[in-house]
């Protein structure tokens, strides 16, 4: 989760949800119906962020972040998700260890404020919400595997995620383009049961104003979010058979059992 996200949603809805919002870019009071794809970088979703002024902002921008000092756009890597934690590459290859073991090896994590891709909007604060209907995702495992399925809010036609923002800018045209990518994290264990080994992230609406303005320490950001996270309650549907041969992406029991499960406050 997550590299298409559905919206369905009313400009007037975003102002309401956040006071003293303001539409960016001619953005007007319009019906926004958008299926939109990370993977192709180029569709643009919007996006509530507070400025270089402090003032909460919705604008239009591209689905797939764009670091500064990347030397053009499209980057050429995989942006458009970005975990909190991972664990580190190893240049030596890993052992199979037992499935179960009375000292299981702890694999030493990678975050996100080292992660050259993300570290820059990370540590600078450059936050966002991201409101979405509809989370597209493919199922290699569980209860769903070998299908494509939606992921939604069951109690709301509409949920905000947690994301990052950079607004690119080409130094020889002085062109912007506005950019942004999903936070993810360890799966509830809906998400996980249903086939996906990571979730998206929702906070209470008490904490969007604290996510979006708040200035924090990068310890300290991660450390919000792993303790202000909740869940809510999903719906899963599913939209269409996965490609055949499906089945060589599948995850061995092993890499199964190393993911990690988030138990997190419930959202009622």
């Amino acid at each position: 989760m997550c590299s298409i996200i559905t919206i369905r949603t009313e400009t007037s809805r975003l102002v309401n949800d956040f006071q003293n919002v303001v539409l960016a870019n001619g953005l007007t009071d319009r019906t926004l119906n958008i299926r939109c794809h990370g993977f192709l970088k180029k569709e643009m979703a919007p996006v509530v962020f507070s400025s270089a002024t402090g003032q909460l902002t919705v604008q239009m921008k591209y689905f797939s972040l764009c670091p500064p000092w990347a030397k053009e756009w499209p980057f050429q890597y995989s942006t458009y998700n970005a975990r909190l934690s991972r664990p580190k590459k190893s240049v030596a290859p890993i052992a199979e260890e037992p499935l179960f073991h009375d000292e299981p090896r702890v694999q030493e994590l990678e975050w996100i404020s080292e992660v050259p891709s993300f570290k820059d909007a990370f540590c600078r604060g450059q936050t966002c919400l991201v409101p979405i209907s509809d989370a597209i995702e493919s199922c290699y495992f569980g209860h769903r595997a070998g299908s494509v399925v939606r992921f939604s809010n069951a109690s709301d036609s509409q949920f905000y995620a947690l994301g990052l923002w950079n607004d690119w800018i080409d130094l020889v045209t002085g062109e912007v383009r506005p950019t942004f990518t999903l936070l993810t994290d360890d799966p509830d264990d809906f998400v996980f049961s249903n086939g996906h080994d990571r979730g998206l992230i929702l906070l209470h609406p008490s904490d969007w104003n604290s996510w979006l303005s708040k200035k924090m320490m990068p310890h300290e950001r991660i450390a919000f979010i792993r303790s202000r996270r909740v869940l809510p309650k999903w719906n899963v549907e599913s939209e269409r058979p996965l490609k055949q041969g499906w089945q060589k992406h599948t995850p061995t029991q092993h890499e199964i059992a190393r993911i990690q499960v988030f138990k997190g406050s419930k959202v009622s």
